[in-house]
């Protein structure tokens, strides 16, 4: 571990083996398979420095080895949604972690793209603000860039989708007015992983709903694309993101 040398963050130590770039006053913090207990840990420490330095921000930018997370269950009271079982925790083939986001459970796997945005939460810029924009930036990558059709967001659905088909899922949480957690988008499908879905349930949904970017788009280096042409989408903003409605 290592200090970040930039003076504004210098309060912050990512992972010596993580990619860090200070752009304006946002940190940017890119680790691809981050233990998820580490990158967790880092993220408590990301929103207690944006807790104090609330016109700063920090991006995580990662994927992890296979995990499940298992947030606060179906707040919203949608019948159509199924809450995890519990008691089928040791029968799955990865570990569970318990996490302070809401929605049910879900998973992570090295074929993801997952970003991590912690800023504050103001009386200009809500959670909804906020989920909206994660939500709106993905979906215009998957069709500016990538040219897949079909592609829309639903906050209330929890993510991003093609056709009546999941690819990503979204999960915040908010601690002190700062928030914790975001976005997973499923690049590359494993089979393994996507198999063990069948017992869960995730997010409340049938399994099958959920898919992969690979399926609808054949280019090369799938993580390495999608993630660069996210980076100039944050880059062409015109207005900050604490400005953004949704």
């Amino acid at each position: 571990m290592e200090k970040v040398v930039e003076d504004l963050f210098s309060d912050l130590t990512p992972p010596k083996d993580a990619y860090v770039e200070v752009v304006g006053d946002t940190l940017h913090v890119t680790k691809w398979n981050w233990d998820y207990e580490d990158c967790e840990k880092f993220q408590l420490a990301a929103n207690e420095f944006v807790r104090k330095n609330k016109k700063l921000k920090v991006y995580i930018f990662c994927n992890h080895p296979h995990v499940f997370t298992l947030g606060r269950g179906n707040e919203r009271g949608d019948d159509s949604l199924v809450d995890f079982d519990t008691s089928l925790s040791n029968r799955l083939k990865y570990p569970v972690q318990k996490i302070h986001r809401g929605g049910g459970i879900t998973f992570h796997y090295p074929g993801q793209w997952i970003f991590y945005p912690i800023v504050a939460i103001t009386p200009a810029y809500s959670l909804d603000d906020h989920m909206c924009w994660i939500l709106k930036k993905v979906a215009a990558v998957l069709r500016e860039d990538l040219k897949i059709e079909n592609v829309m967001t639903a906050k209330k659905l929890m993510g991003v989708w093609k056709d009546r088909k999941k690819l990503a899922s979204i999960g915040v949480g908010v601690k002190r007015f700062v928030t914790l957690h975001g976005l997973a988008l499923n690049l590359v499908r494993d089979e393994e992983m996507f198999n063990e879905l069948k017992m869960i349930n995730p997010c409340g949904m049938d399994h099958q709903t959920y898919v992969s970017v690979d399926q609808f788009f054949d280019g090369q280096d799938l993580l390495a694309n999608f993630h660069k042409s996210f980076l100039s989408k944050l880059a062409s903003e015109t207005t900050d993101i604490c400005s953004t409605s949704s």
